[in-house]
């Protein structure tokens, strides 16, 4: 089963393409584009981010030899509602996918009519009055009841997002929340019993949500991000956008304590003056945000919840930077962890929440019994490249294994 997947961004728009098989995923393609046309995750210019997604396109339709025309798609963490609804269904004999999407419909139709769902998450279901599981396909019954965790956001908040793929020939397949994709990249299983929160640290916003048991039960955006350590560097130093992003992203530490005193690095300021750039003091500089940016982080997750806080998981491009562990380590000791994307062709933390949109996805399509796929017929040379790439793993293996 195929799925591309669309990661909205002010900074980048990342694309995602894996096929899943026995419950495991494979990369088939991705790419990452600069956004044009969004501002703090809203799209501010129709034309600007349909040119861009177009370019992201283009390059996938290169890789893969077809067009992607289908797509699930994160939405912004803005004016999120989470309650809990109750639904029934009467399925008379044995359960299947049909009846537990029944279920959900009877929860969904209490829902104002001015609110679209993004999520929704059982917590239990029922049956008979009697026996409680989280999935009742397959069991035997004359009532099925659920209790379902159900997220929502004003609709008139999602027409410019519709417009343009609509503008883009993309049917939009799904709608999912890009802190809800970052936990799914983790193993949920581990903090099925626990509550934790799940911070996601964008280019001008970070949004924070509190899992407990597993699943989103609140949550808040934060007008801050990685993009203020640009601000500090450039107006430091003096420096364009592309010599400032070259020394956050290749040169600068998170903590100061990886930095060199005495490497230094030569750019052209503005002012069209040769700056040098010391790595500790402009490390210093990063640290110094990117510390504040989690201290903010630190008081709205105690202002969300009273309950104890067992783990925080962080996502973001920014935690790429060398040194960011430790300077979480530091914040939050060891109950913090950064989620690491390892899957061949999205080596790159700012993929987590395409990933994790596949796995949700996936998740949510196998709870309710259906089997589908985006794409049917994919051109031959792709099931060759897929044949390579597996048989490049495997070489790559025996010769770790031969070596070590």
């Amino acid at each position: 089963m195929i799925y591309s997947c669309i990661d909205i961004g002010s900074d980048t728009i990342k694309f995602v393409v894996g096929e899943v098989k026995n419950d495991n995923i494979s990369i088939l393609a991705s790419t990452c584009v600069r956004s044009s046309g969004i501002k703090k995750g809203i799209i501010v210019d129709k034309e600007l981010v349909c040119k861009t997604i177009n370019l992201g396109i283009d390059e996938l339709e290169k890789e893969l030899g077809f067009r992607i025309d289908k797509a699930v798609i994160n939405v912004p963490f803005y004016d999120v509602l989470v309650n809990v609804y109750n639904g029934t269904c009467y399925p008379g004999g044995e359960i299947g996918g049909d009846d537990v999407i029944t279920c959900f419909k009877s929860c969904v139709s209490t829902i104002d009519v001015t609110e679209e769902v993004i999520s929704v998450c059982p917590i239990k279901f029922v049956i008979d009055d009697e026996k409680k599981t989280m999935d009742p396909k397959g069991e035997n019954g004359e009532k099925l009841e659920c209790k379902m965790l159900i997220s929502t956001i004003p609709k008139n908040s999602l027409y410019s997002v519709l417009e343009v793929f609509e503008k883009c020939n993309i049917e939009i397949i799904d709608l999912s929340f890009g802190i809800v994709n970052d936990f799914y990249n983790v193993n949920r299983n581990e903090y099925s019993d626990v509550c934790g929160a799940v911070v996601d640290i964008g280019s001008d916003k970070t949004e924070v949500a509190i899992f407990n048991k597993g699943l989103m039960v609140n949550g808040k955006t934060l007008p801050l991000g990685s993009k203020l350590v640009d601000n500090d560097i450039s107006y430091i130093y003096h420096l364009d956008k592309t010599s400032v992003r070259n020394i956050k992203e290749n040169f600068a530490y998170s903590s100061s304590q990886y930095a060199e005193h005495n490497e230094n690095l030569e750019f052209e300021s503005i002012n069209n003056e040769v700056i040098k750039i010391n790595q500790y003091e402009v490390s210093q500089v990063m640290e110094a945000r990117i510390e504040e940016i989690l201290k903010s982080v630190k008081k709205t997750i105690n202002d969300l919840t009273k309950h104890e806080i067992s783990y925080i998981i962080i996502a973001g491009g920014i935690t790429n930077s060398q040194g960011f562990d430790y300077l979480l380590g530091n914040l939050f000791g060891d109950i913090a962890s950064v989620v690491n994307i390892n899957l061949v062709g999205v080596r790159n933390n700012i993929y987590t929440s395409c990933v994790g949109m596949l796995k949700y996805y996936y998740d949510k399509l196998k709870l309710r019994g259906i089997d589908y796929t985006m794409y049917d017929n994919i051109p031959k040379e792709l099931e060759s490249k897929k044949n390579v790439l597996h048989e490049k793993i495997i070489d790559d293996m025996k010769k770790y294994l031969e070596n070590n």
